[in-house]
């Protein structure tokens, strides 16, 4: 008879199996555009971590012509099977997280491209995330050193993606908005792809074509949440503290500034992943269940309530079965204030902390890991870590709990070989985390 460690091991060896086959399919995840209304010729924008994937679907999809266009992305796009419908396309890379003066450089490219486009023409734009820091133009005075200090602090702060989209929106010419202004004479189609919790087209990729409802008072309001003032640079502050004197332009606002043909396909990025996982991990053996609230807490806040539900699913107290092999399946993105000096990401940290949490719990396995390949400034997607990895380590010698408060997530996942490394999947569809039990 097989003895129940042995029937532990054997499990924990099947979810490691199939957690790893969650991230190889990340490359090879599919997505579907809706082109019909879309004419025979038009021009072409694709700004964005995702921009890989948006544009192999799209040109999967589009049979017309690609006249002409521009690609900013973080990585170099591979072409491929595509190379004679999009040679004339024109194709920049740049930094992430942070803007430069790449960035910038490459910006003022598409704007002039935009502006050179004749009235009237179709002009697609294929936004993913990631475009917060590709698509960059400061007003003045705020220098690109500025800006990049913001930024930091602000991914430092423990503000969320749409606290941090605001802040950000307001401080360019080209974000919240201002893009579709600018093609103001042009037919525009927006195709959004959503890595934000409750898939706010304005927030992804900081809106540089939807109308933004926030204001310069709202930027202001997350600066005192967070206590950032007393570190941001002087040009930023006094940028901000003129605007709301109302000495600079607010962003285009919705009803008011839309641009006056314009069509936007929101593409979510949980209901792309949720039926293509929900086949992979049903036909490993495990009762599939997507968990509808989003991960978009702290990272501390959304572990406790990951841990809670799957402790009541072991104990019986939920009514999810325990008999038969399950995963739960959260999406979202939670953030992470830095307080220690380690290396690490949110998704790292989340995976820690889980572990942590469910240490004992024999038969959990965890696989936290963000869609795009990079966890926070790392060369990790994530981590895949179970209810032996903590006990493992103290025998080891080493202990978690330091690694927590150093926000050094990476190192300890480093040590105990549990570090997911993808590279880049040219997908750009929120965070994902899945949990087997039993």
């Amino acid at each position: 008879m097989e003895s129940i460690s042995d029937k532990h091991t054997r499990m924990l060896s099947h979810h490691k199996a199939t957690l790893n086959q969650v991230v190889s399919a990340l490359h090879t995840l599919p997505l579907k555009l809706d082109v019909a209304e879309l004419p025979d010729k038009l021009y072409l924008l694709a700004i964005g971590k995702g921009s890989q994937k948006l544009l192999e679907a799209f040109t999967r999809s589009y049979k017309g012509a690609i006249l002409d266009g521009i690609v900013l992305s973080p990585e170099p796009i591979s072409i491929g099977n595509d190379q004679a419908r999009l040679k004339k396309l024109t194709f920049f890379t740049g930094s992430h997280p942070l803007p430069s003066l790449e960035n910038e450089a490459s910006t003022l490219e598409i704007l002039r491209f935009i502006q050179e486009l004749p009235a009237g023409a179709s002009l697609v734009c294929l936004i993913s995330g990631g475009t917060s820091s590709l698509l960059c133009l400061p007003p003045d005075p705020i220098s690109i050193q500025d800006l990049q200090q913001t930024y930091q602090i602000l991914l430092d702060s423990g503000a969320d993606i749409d606290e941090m989209n605001t802040v950000r929106k307001h401080l360019s010419l080209v974000k919240g908005g201002n893009l579709a202004q600018k093609a103001h004479h042009l037919r525009l189609h927006s195709v959004l792809l959503s890595d934000v919790p409750h898939d706010k087209p304005e927030v992804i990729g900081s809106g540089p074509t939807v109308a933004d409802p926030s204001t310069f008072s709202d930027t202001m309001s997350v600066l005192d949440r967070y206590n950032l003032s007393p570190h941001l640079p002087s040009s930023v502050l006094d940028y901000l503290h003129q605007s709301t004197q109302g000495l600079h332009p607010e962003t285009p606002k919705p009803g008011l500034n839309d641009h006056p043909n314009h069509t936007i396909q929101l593409v979510t990025g949980s209901k792309s992943m949720q039926p293509f996982f929900s086949t992979l991990l049903e036909q490993q053996g495990f009762g599939v269940h997507w968990v509808e609230e989003p991960i978009q807490a702290s990272v501390k806040k959304e572990a406790q309530r990951i841990a809670a539900e799957v402790i009541s699913v072991l104990n019986g107290q939920s009514k999810i079965s325990s008999k038969t092999p399950q995963a739960l399946v959260y999406h979202g993105e939670s953030y992470a204030q830095v307080t220690g000096h380690g290396k690490g990401g949110r998704n790292q940290e989340l995976a820690l902390l889980l572990a942590l949490s469910l240490e004992g719990q024999h038969t959990v396995s965890i696989l936290t890991l963000a869609t795009d390949g990079t966890d926070g400034p790392t060369d990790a997607a994530g981590a895949l870590v179970n209810s032996y990895t903590t006990l493992n380590a103290r025998k080891q010698h080493t202990q978690p709990e330091p690694y927590i408060q150093a926000n050094d997530s990476y190192h300890f996942h480093e040590q105990m070989n549990t570090l997911i490394k993808t590279g880049p999947t040219g997908n750009n569809l929120m965070d994902l985390c899945v949990v087997l039990i039993g």
